[in-house]
């Protein structure tokens, strides 16, 4: 009975989600034909409630950019700032965030998030 219940506690903890709640640092990239690599950095402020995420992004020394929509679905976080005219998909890998933002005009940056401590 001890064992059932140590095994029914470990899937039990295995099943939990991931709480994305925090300031994250990101470091990306984004190609260019012209310059190679054109070098990144955003910052990633997360509220998460459920599967519904709120927060801010921020370019750079740009000011913070409330995102517009956002959801977590297991590993995967999913948000958009400015109306949708950007959108990113991120999934946890390890203890980062990694993944694409998209422009509605095709600019694509790649960035990896590590959560502040």
């Amino acid at each position: 009975m001890k064992k059932l219940a140590i095994m029914f506690l470990a899937c039990a903890a295995s099943l939990a989600a991931a709480d994305y709640s925090g300031i994250w640092n990101g470091k990306g990239g984004m190609a260019s034909a012209k310059y190679g690599s054109v070098p990144y950095t955003a910052q990633l402020t997360l509220l998460q409630d459920g599967t519904a995420l709120k927060g801010t992004f921020k370019a750079g020394n740009g000011a913070p950019v409330p995102l517009t929509s956002g959801s977590v679905s297991g590993t995967q976080v999913t948000f958009a700032i400015a109306g949708g005219a950007v959108t990113a998909v991120l999934s946890q890998s390890g203890t980062q965030l990694v993944g694409k933002m998209t422009s509605s005009g095709g600019g694509v940056v790649s960035f990896v998030f590590t959560k502040r401590q």
